[in-house]
Formats: structure tokens, sequence, C-alpha cells
């Protein structure tokens, strides 16, 4: 059994490796998307793309609860997709004894959220409308989060939860990428309000900004309790949460990349309107 001062050193190695992943500490799509200077083609390509997340994460979370390490592991995954699902969640993240809405699955909550800007419901989350880079990451998800081996699993929910949930309740919130995508938005719906357009509904980002501290403890606590096991592997939770971070950059990056090249197309043609 791992000592306290193991762990200690362990963690140590946790804040160089995981922590201070770029996709965590300067994510430079969203740095961008919090100044709110985005397009209405940017807008619709950031959804476009978070609705294949959002829907195929269900299959992905799906392969973390069959493949989970343990029972508690399991039940921690179970509650995540009935939650996904649309089962309402209790304060301590379970799902016991709440009820059950179609429209509340995460799914369909972000299809209503992206009723104004005009997108068919039907073709968000559709594997057909997602980038290379997307696929990418979702793939990558499945090999990591969704791996058969519950302990390579295990490495990446700590990694993905972290980032999630990283800086909520410190000094480091307003780094958060889910504050930096509601910061945007605010911002968008000023100027909507302003010419009397219909504004983008936060409260999906807001359920998640304010829910995800919850699962950030939840898997460090797991970590805490993992780490002190005989068969418990340093190096493979290591790399599995290494890998799943590397999966979540290359689709923010891929979001980048293709605000790029949109705004190099605007000024290469200023005349197209709406480009």
């Amino acid at each position: 059994m791992n000592s306290k001062k193991q762990f200690d050193e362990f963690w140590a190695t946790i804040q160089t490796r995981i922590h201070q992943h770029p996709v965590i500490v300067y994510n430079p799509y969203c740095k961008w998307f919090r100044q709110g200077t985005f397009t209405l083609k940017d807008l619709i390509h950031l959804f476009t793309q978070f609705a294949v997340f959002s829907k195929w994460f269900l299959l992905v979370q799906m392969m973390r609860m069959m493949h989970a390490p343990d029972l508690e592991a399991e039940a921690h995954a179970r509650y995540i997709l009935a939650n996904e699902l649309g089962v309402h969640i209790n304060p301590d993240g379970t799902t016991e004894n709440q009820p059950f809405k179609t429209r509340w699955a995460h799914i369909n909550w972000l299809r209503d959220t992206a009723q104004p800007l005009g997108l068919n419901p039907e073709l968000l989350g559709s594997w057909d409308a997602a980038t290379p880079s997307t696929r990418r990451f979702i793939r990558g998800l499945e090999e990591t989060y969704g791996s058969k081996d519950g302990e390579v699993g295990r490495g990446a929910s700590y990694a993905i939860e972290t980032w999630a949930a990283w800086g909520i309740g410190t000094s480091e919130e307003s780094n958060n990428f889910w504050k930096e995508l509601i910061d945007g938005l605010e911002i968008y719906n000023e100027t909507c309000h302003a010419y009397g357009d219909p504004a983008i509904p936060l409260d999906f980002f807001e359920f998640h900004f304010n829910s995800e501290k919850g699962h950030g403890d939840n898997v460090l606590e797991e970590l805490q309790q993992a780490f002190h096991k005989p068969d418990f592997d340093n190096e493979k939770f290591l790399q599995a949460g290494e890998k799943a971070l590397d999966a979540i950059y290359t689709f923010w990056m891929g979001l980048d990349r293709d605000r790029h090249n949109r705004e190099a197309m605007r000024n290469h043609y200023p005349l197209v309107v709406g480009a």
C-alpha cells in the first residue's frame, strides 16, 4: 500500500503533467471566444461541433460505465450517463429518485439552446457534421475514457473532470473554459438585445459550470482511494490523462484553426457578406 508521502510525490507529478496541460492552462480558442468578437458563422460552427461532442459522449460514457474498475466508479459513471440522457441530478451528483424527460437530455437541451441560430435540430449531433478534428477528439475519448482497461479510464476521467472543473471557486475561475464560453455569449447577447435579435439562452452552459466542481471533487476522491490500492499504476494513470487531454485539445485547436481560416477568407474577400 502506498504511503501519504508517496501520494504527495505523485500529486506533484500530476500538477506538472496533468494540471499544466495547455488545454487547461491556456486554450487559445476559448480565450478568443470570451472577447465576444466572433461572427454568427463562428458561433454556428461552435454549436455544430459541440453538439457532436454532446451526442457522441453518450456512447463514451456508456463505455466508461461498462469498463469501470470498481463498483463506485461504475455507479458514478451511471449517474453521469443518466443525467446526460435526461434524468435530473441531485446536489450530491446522484440521480436517485429523480424525474426523467426526453427534452432534458443534454443533446436536446443544446438543440433548444441553438434555436436562435436557426439550425436544423435533426442535424445537430450528426456524425456527418463533425470535422476531422472533432472525430479525432471523440475517438481519443473512446480510447481513453471509454477504455476496456478501467484503470486507463480512471486516469482519463480524472483529467477530463479536472479540465472541466478547473479553477471553479478559486482565483483561477476566470480561466475555466465554461466561464470563458459564458462570458463570450453574454457579450453576444448584449448585441442581440441592442438590435432586437433573439439571444442565446445560457442555462445549458451555466448548469455545467455550476455542476463541474462536484464532478472534480469526486474524481479527486476516487484517485485518493485508488492510489492506495496495491495494483494502482502511476504511469498508466498519467499517460491516460495526458492522452485524454490531448484529444480534448485537438477539438479546441480544430475550432481555432477553422475560425482563423474563416477570418483569412473574410480578409481575402472582404465584400462577401456574412463570410
